[in-house]
């Protein structure tokens, strides 16, 4: 649904493939929904419990290194076409973490 409104406001034909922002989005629902699995299966294992915070902030590194690494073109490169700014490309960022800090905010609250 965000997706949707994003590319509607910034004139994107988002119901196509041609959709820069496309890939981003699944990306980071993929990597997000992986996340929260994970953690619901981490959470499960009592000597984990602790170490939880330190590994969520590892997970967080690997995630902003992976999106860099595999969309690099789009902000270093020339693919990035001049009517979407590069900046667009960070708010399924933003928008992905503030998910994972929702759904396992919720998830220590149920530990504790």
């Amino acid at each position: 649904m965000v997706y949707l409104v994003h590319a509607y406001l910034i004139g994107c034909p988002y119901l196509s493939k041609d959709c820069m922002l496309l890939k981003p989005y699944l990306f980071l629902l993929s990597f997000v929904l992986v996340l929260i699995l994970v953690f619901h299966f981490l959470a499960q294992i009592k000597k984990l419990k602790d170490q939880l915070g330190f590994i969520y902030l590892a997970t967080l590194v690997l995630k902003l290194l992976l999106f860099v690494a595999v969309f690099q073109n789009y902000f270093f490169g020339d693919i990035a076409e001049a009517e979407i700014n590069k900046g667009h490309f960070l708010i399924p960022v933003f928008l992905g973490l503030g998910c994972e800090v929702f759904f396992l905010s919720q998830l220590l609250k149920r530990m504790e």
